[in-house]
């Protein structure tokens, strides 16, 4: 295998790239690093080679302090005569040199690759050829320091019922870190993150990427996990949600700053970097959305009754997901028509939070216990788990037995949480391993 390695250094202002289909109000945003305040009686701040009129009278800016020379700063802005006028700014708290991301995989044919990386804010680009499945490539990034090869993916098989030990948790939103306490914490990797659950079936029930700055450090972890987990005779299952749905398509309202400043240094757009012509977006794109492990039904947002009324099995519904991943996001057809909008539609697996009474209304009312059971009954599952709205502990959805509510918070280690079925018995636990049991809710005629 050869390889050739390229320092590449980027000195042009920044701009966050989008894809021509997200609304306009994302176009005039980015993330660049803070040179000066204006010394000509305008007192706008230079921002990645760019001048910004800064309004100390708007509310979101008034309060703003300004920055070290060298801080990255996510700014809003509009247009007017001719000059930029800031609408928010937000100093991200570090320089471009305290950057790392990556790394990124881009096939160019089938056995030919770049890679790219961002190093203290430089990017790293080497080229490999002759690559071959299986391969380790080693990577300049401190927490992802190689990575195997597999140019293509075969889709999981979506039904696991013999699973007996199960770990499921949700919305990790890239918080890896938090994530890796509370897997050793709980058992499931050693102290130096190998996986040690042996045969247990460790659930990812969607909303892994956005909001978080580790994002593509924590695909590229669970993806190790995955393959160390089977070998081990054990599973990850990672079940997509509305936000993998989203990147893939190209709406990016919810990435990390981190990632516009990164994807403007590296030259290519957050969505072409989870692409089809790339390791991770190809892996992505193999992943399930409904799934039975155990007794239990996993979907991310939930599994509606309308959904049911369409007499889909499993396969179904995640083959017809995979071959629409990607843009445009949000098209208008897919959102009328449930069938064929299965990734878009409010009543489709992404989206739907019916379950909850609090939002109950706007999803087309609260389903009948007779409806949650044809669901359960079609796909052999005693409970229903979804994350996407978020509880205040894992727990039965509104007293209801066969729908279960995992989607805790995960920036801090003190909140996050996961659902344990060990020994037949089903228990909270947390970054330490506590288990809390889970007991089943009451029905009405067994009283109090």
């Amino acid at each position: 295998m050869s390889h050739r390695t390229l320092l590449v250094l980027f000195l042009a202002g920044l701009f966050a790239c989008g894809t021509a289909f997200i609304p306009s109000v994302f176009a005039d945003e980015t993330v660049g690093v803070f040179e000066a305040v204006a010394t000509d009686g305008t007192g706008a701040w230079r921002i990645g080679g760019d001048a910004y009129i800064v309004d100390p009278d708007v509310a979101t800016i008034g309060s703003v302090a300004v920055p070290d020379a060298g801080e990255l700063v996510r700014v809003k802005f509009e247009i007017r005569d001719g000059a930029r006028h800031a609408s928010a700014l937000s100093p991200l708290g570090f320089g471009a040199d305290a950057v790392q991301d990556g790394p990124y995989l881009l096939w160019e044919d089938a056995d030919s690759a770049v890679m790219i990386t961002v190093v203290d804010g430089k990017v790293v680009r080497t080229e490999h050829d002759g690559i071959a499945v299986g391969d380790v490539l080693a990577t300049p990034s401190g927490l992802v320091p190689g990575i195997v090869v597999n140019s293509s993916y075969e889709s999981p098989a979506a039904d696991w019922p013999d699973a007996r030990r199960i770990l499921a948790v949700s919305d990790l939103e890239g918080n890896r870190e938090t994530f890796m306490r509370f897997l050793r914490g709980n058992g499931v990797v050693d102290d130096d993150g190998r996986w040690s659950w042996g045969d247990g079936h460790l659930v990812l029930d969607g909303d892994i990427v956005d909001r978080g700055a580790e994002v593509t450090e924590l695909l590229w972890t669970i993806r190790r996990l995955e393959r160390e987990a089977t070998q081990a005779g054990g599973r990850v299952h990672y079940v997509l949600g509305n936000h993998e749905s989203m990147v893939m398509a190209g709406d990016l309202r919810y990435i990390h700053p981190k990632y516009r400043f990164t994807t403007d240094r590296i030259g290519a757009t957050y969505d072409a970097l989870h692409g089809p012509s790339s390791e991770i977006g190809r892996w992505l794109r193999s992943r399930n959305s409904v799934i039975r492990v155990g007794p239990f039904l996993f979907v991310h947002a939930g599994y509606s009754p309308e959904l049911d009324r369409l007499k889909l099995g499993m396969d179904e519904i995640n083959e017809t997901i995979r071959s629409g991943l990607g843009p445009p996001a949000w098209p208008a057809a897919s959102r009328e028509d449930l069938r064929t909008g299965l990734i878009w539609h409010q009543q489709g697996p992404h989206w739907y939070r019916g379950y909850f009474p609090r939002h109950a209304a706007q999803w087309g009312g609260r389903p009948s216990d007779e409806a949650i059971a044809a669901i359960l009954k079609r796909h052999g599952a005693e409970h229903v788990v979804v994350g996407h709205t978020v509880v205040d502990e894992i727990g039965w959805i509104d007293g209801r037995p066969g729908l279960i509510g995992i989607d805790v918070a995960w920036r801090d280690p003190g909140e996050a949480a996961g659902l344990l079925f060990d020994g037949g018995e089903l228990h909270r636990v947390d970054s330490v391993g506590r288990r809390t049991p889970l007991r089943r809710p009451l029905t009405p005629d067994q009283g109090e």
